[in-house]
């Protein structure tokens, strides 16, 4: 017995597939352009090279990781641990349109000369160093996601490390969240600097 076969949704699943993959390769070939050579084979991103056009090509989930360590970077570097939830998507907003007529500049380096504004009242801001282990374990993947991309930024920038390690980041969030396991009131900041980074 045959079975019958929509012709349509192969094509639309190849050409998905098709799309997929030539992003998952395109943001490849950008982490590799900025990985220095290593035995290991570890690939890292240096941020401070990621142009406007490296940005608005990157994948949605690529860009929320990008943009909370962007985020993390640039607190740190004001001197804020306060986010406002209104600002972050304003702000990302404001860059993705920026770098549609500037494709060329780096988005740090237009980061660097901006000057944060303060936000209408009334938002929902967040003290992310008042996070706890407890808060963090119990959100879903993908604000843990965000919360641990803007830590790792916020601690980077402490360091003035702009540089972005794919398996030490991976490798610390998983010791975090096997710290913050065992401590559930102690704030995640704490955690991490204990734990890892």
């Amino acid at each position: 017995m045959t079975k019958a076969v929509d012709s349509s949704a192969t094509v639309k699943n190849l050409i998905h597939g098709h799309m997929t993959m030539r992003k998952t390769l395109l943001c490849l070939a950008v982490a590799m352009t900025f990985a220095p050579s290593s035995s290991q084979g570890q690939v890292t991103l240096d941020m401070s090279r990621i142009t406007c056009a490296d940005y608005v090509a990157m994948s949605a989930s690529q860009a929320r990781i990008f943009s909370a360590w962007m985020s993390g970077w640039f607190n740190h570097k004001w001197g804020y641990t306060t986010m406002g939830l209104d600002d972050f998507a304003r702000n990302v907003a404001s860059v993705r349109q920026w770098c549609t007529t500037s494709p060329q500049a780096t988005v740090m380096g237009a980061l660097e000369r901006s000057i944060p504004q303060p936000a209408p009242g009334g938002q929902i801001k967040i003290d992310m160093s008042l996070i706890t282990c407890k808060q963090y374990s119990s959100s879903d993947a993908a604000r843990r996601e965000f919360i641990v991309s803007w830590m790792s930024g916020y601690i980077r920038a402490s360091r003035s490390q702009s540089v972005f390690d794919f398996q030490r980041f991976a490798n610390n969030k998983k010791a975090v969240e096997n710290y913050c396991k065992k401590r559930g009131n102690e704030t995640l900041m704490s955690a991490i600097q204990k734990s890892a980074w």
